[in-house]
């Protein structure tokens, strides 16, 4: 029997569809099938970082040993970086009310004797150096609680008016102690209402402190560069908060003063009258004045200058941040006797805990090494 084309037309449809609904559900069951083996992967995965995660540290003997070598090159950086920071500090004398009156009368007549530009001098005959409150007729004896800071702000100022004296400053002009803003009354109650907490430990050793100042002075370029070298430069820790200059002569705005000065003159002689002869000589006199601004011949303005040194000068006002670590200076009597005495037998110099720090040979203690090459050099041992 044979079949009609409609008939075998079907029974190759029929097969083709079979064969494709094949093919599909075999790529279904092999998708299936590979989701399945990567879920159960990625649930083994999870449960092995989970059981890392949970599991309780445990260091080893090396670790533990290379840590201890850690802290204790750290511990020698810090003693040395700490010597080496507060070199400059000072052990201020405890001393009564009357008797700082009578050191800050003379310290102030010394830096008055200066040597400057005012009249010959760095300041002028009644300057009082920011203390203005305890000097002169209406001075007043500070309070004994005041005379801790008051030596420790008049240590650091006339160390900073001898500084500029050296460095060739002309005049100082104004100095300020800035003093710290009293606690808000707000943020007091406020921490008080915060419920108590656990009291901190008490930090070993002094706790740097820090005073502020305000200077005002005139000086030529070449003076203000001698004087920022010296303090960056200087055994304190001293830090320039905020500088600005502004030139108290200008050369350029001087000709043309002089010039606009002499236009003026002009006018004002010519709309008074006197004459022909006597507005012919004010013409003059004007056209000469301008010629010899623009030739720069004038005798009353200077010729221009480039040279720092003979620059005009300039007034500049700064910020100095001092810091004190409190150590009393280097092999004083903020340290223990101890510390002094095995100091003198090592060539070291005592740090702030009364630990061994790295000292030159002339006295003053050296830049502490890095901690990464102590550890370094313990490791290659």
């Amino acid at each position: 029997m044979s079949l009609s084309k409609k008939q075998i037309i079907a029974a190759s449809s029929a097969t083709g569809f079979v064969l494709a609904a094949g093919v599909l559900g075999w790529f279904l069951y092999d998708a299936f099938t590979g989701r399945g083996e990567q879920e159960e992967a990625l649930e083994v995965e999870t449960a092995s970082f989970q059981r890392f995660n949970d599991a309780p540290v445990f260091p080893s003997a090396k670790t533990i040993a290379e840590s201890k070598t850690n802290q204790a090159a750290l511990a020698t950086w810090l003693a040395g970086a700490r010597a080496y920071a507060a070199r400059g500090d000072t052990k201020v004398v405890e001393e009564t009310p009357p008797i700082f009156k009578q050191r800050l009368t003379k310290t102030v007549a010394k830096m008055r004797s200066l040597p400057g530009a005012a009249s010959g001098r760095l300041v002028g005959s009644t300057f009082m150096f920011g203390f203005d409150a305890y000097l002169g007729e209406g001075g007043v004896l500070p309070d004994v609680k005041d005379v801790p800071r008051l030596a420790a702000q008049l240590d650091v100022i006339k160390h900073v008016v001898v500084t500029l004296a050296r460095a060739g400053a002309l005049e100082i002009k104004e100095v300020r102690r800035v003093e710290a803003p009293p606690p808000d009354d707000q943020q007091t109650k406020g921490a008080k209402k915060k419920p108590k907490a656990k009291k901190d430990k008490t930090p070993e050793g002094p706790v740097p402190t820090s005073l502020e100042f305000g200077f005002v002075f005139t000086a030529r370029p070449d003076a203000l560069v001698k004087t920022l070298n010296a303090f960056s430069a200087d055994n304190r820790f001293v830090v320039v908060k905020n500088l600005a200059f502004k030139m108290t002569e200008d050369d350029i705005v001087s000709r043309m003063d002089a010039a606009d000065a002499a236009k003026a003159a002009a006018a004002a002689a010519s709309a008074s009258g006197g004459g022909r002869r006597r507005r012919r000589n004010a013409e003059a006199q004007q056209t000469a004045a301008a010629s010899a601004a623009a030739q720069g011949e004038s005798a009353a303005v200077p010729t221009l200058i480039a040279d720092p040194e003979f620059g005009s000068p300039m007034q500049v006002d700064f910020t100095l941040v001092v810091w004190d670590f409190g150590t009393g200076g280097i092999g004083e009597s903020a340290v223990p006797a101890k510390a002094e005495a095995d100091a003198a037998k090592t060539g070291t110099a005592p740090g702030k805990d009364g630990s061994a720090a790295p000292q030159k040979a002339d006295g003053r203690a050296a830049r502490p090494a890095s901690p990464q090459k102590a550890v370094t050099k313990e490791a290659s041992k």
